[in-house]
């Protein structure tokens, strides 16, 4: 304590407020009880985050237990008039609000995680911020109706949500833009009522979407996302969902159910995404996509459909064929839309050869980016990439990526190999070319000879041993040289290739 009163006598309030604030929140308010001057010091940071191993050292793992005892609560009382916080996480306690409560008026971010969740503490959390623009409820235990009620409210995020009663939750947010709503538990979601005119971006997860919940609120939407839906947005959610939210412009069913023929109208739609979707029988049903303003469009399923579209302006693909039956006929979607100018794919490599007959007639490419997946072909030839790129004179960057296993040392680039011409070959557009992965085979290097010789604007050759391949939706993963053996040896590539590069172009080996 003596030493607390010489560091109180000799440092500016300014250094000791500085000292303060690095320290951990549990040990600020330990420290802040040693002296009357300092006692408010924790009360100064704007950004708060409470749980119960903060607070108790409580391992935050276990589950909040169902009686919680008086001494690992947390009461609102601490942060009466407390105005300079602005970021506040209470996670795994349980809250006990004062009867008056006035604290917290500029409070901008709210997160309440693994906490009971109860109408009168959301009444005055909100009545109380009025600048709040952030609210998440996390894995609550939401154990009445809730109003939320908040005029400067932004973005609201109601996830992770458990088994318990689904009470109907009403949304009352002038300025709400964006709602997010996952359950965890199948077939029960909460009712809801939403009231919010400035909503553009909604997200559910949830296995289903009932009358209860509605689209009467989402009438200004412009961003949507399903997951998980169980119901049949064949018949249920799709035949409606563009009446009702005219303004769509951005749309992606994730994991959804179809159990019959859909068609998709809309003359504002931009971007449709389809990932995972789940057929409910073998039959060729049919997807039917006529949107005069799409412009970009993602797919990836594990069963074959015949997909046929009307889209004028779309000029971004992204197609995984990976999952599926190799199938006749694979590639007939695509080969209906010669005019995109950004491909990118995911193949097997038996499917190469067809994809390959596809895309030679695609004259307006700019992007291509090809990840080529499965059993090794010691003998697959790349040179059809070529005839792609004499097809598409507008290309400018060409992106191949190999994962496959192949044999130990069974095609590393130590090899000699022979010279060869691939007569006809002139490209003066192209000026990035990156090749990742299993890229060390003597046929992938011939491919990057002939594009070093007559690829007359290239700027930049990248081989690497790993990728990041985009597998829709946002989603990414990445990859390592998956080669037998330790083959890779930028050194061997650069030997190999050295003597092909020019003045104007950087060969770059990662």
């Amino acid at each position: 304590m003596k030493n607390c009163e010489m560091l109180e006598n000799e440092l500016p309030d300014h250094i000791i407020s500085c000292i303060f604030s690095k320290l951990a929140l549990k040990d600020l308010v330990k420290t802040s009880a040693l002296s009357k001057q300092w006692i408010h010091e924790w009360g100064l940071r704007m950004d708060l985050n409470f749980d119960l191993y903060t607070m108790f050292d409580y391992n935050t793992d276990q589950d909040l237990p169902q009686i919680v005892p008086l001494s690992q609560r947390f009461s609102l009382i601490l942060l009466l008039e407390n105005d300079s916080v602005t970021y506040l996480h209470l996670q795994n306690c349980l809250i006990d609000k004062p009867r008056y409560f006035s604290g917290l008026k500029n409070l901008r971010t709210l997160v309440l995680q693994q906490v009971f969740v109860k109408k009168t503490l959301l009444k005055t959390l909100c009545s109380n911020c009025n600048h709040l623009v952030d609210l998440t409820l996390d894995g609550c235990k939401i154990t009445s109706k809730l109003v939320i009620n908040n005029p400067s409210l932004l973005r609201l995020n109601i996830v992770n949500v458990g088994f318990y009663p689904r009470n109907l939750i009403t949304i009352i947010a002038s300025s709400l833009s964006s709602f997010e709503y996952s359950c965890l538990k199948e077939h029960v979601v909460h009712q809801m009522n939403i009231q919010a005119p400035m909503l553009s971006k909604f997200s559910f997860r949830g296995a289903s979407f009932s009358k209860r919940i509605g689209l009467s609120g989402l009438t200004n939407v412009t961003t949507i996302k399903f997951d998980a839906l169980l119901v049949d947005l064949s018949t249920n959610i799709l035949p409606h969902l563009f009446s009702k939210c005219p303004q769509l412009e951005d749309v992606t069913l994730k994991n959804c159910l179809f159990t019959s023929s859909t068609q998709i109208f809309s003359s504002k739609l931009r971007q449709l995404i389809i990932l995972d979707s789940v057929w409910v029988n073998n039959s060729p049903s049919e997807i039917s996509i006529d949107a005069l303003n799409l412009s970009s469009f993602e797919y990836t399923g594990y069963t074959t459909r015949i997909i046929s579209f009307t889209a004028p302006m779309l000029s971004k693909v992204f197609w995984d064929t990976l999952e599926r039956e190799n199938r006749p006929h694979l590639f007939d979607p695509i080969a209906s839309l010669p005019h995109i100018e950004n491909l990118a794919m995911i193949v097997d490599t038996l499917q190469v050869k067809e994809l390959a007959k596809v895309l030679v007639r695609f004259q307006n490419l700019r992007q291509l980016e090809l990840h080529i997946e499965g059993a090794c072909d010691p003998s697959m030839d790349y040179s059809w990439l070529l005839d792609i790129a004499t097809a598409s004179q507008h290309l400018q960057k060409l992106t191949l990526s190999i994962k496959n296993l192949y044999q130990e040392h069974s095609h590393m680039v130590g090899f000699k190999r022979q010279k060869s011409e691939y007569v006809g070959f002139s490209h003066n557009v192209l000026e990035y070319v990156e090749f990742c992965g299993c890229v060390c085979s003597i046929n992938v290097i011939q491919l990057a000879t002939h594009l070093l010789r007559s690829a007359n604007s290239l700027k930049k050759m990248t081989f690497r041993s790993s990728d990041r391949v985009y597998l829709g939706g946002g989603r990414w993963t990445t990859f390592f040289n998956a080669c037998g053996g330790h083959c890779w040896s930028g050194k061997n590539v650069y030997e190999m290739l050295k003597d092909e590069v020019n003045e104007q172009c950087q060969l770059i080996i990662l």
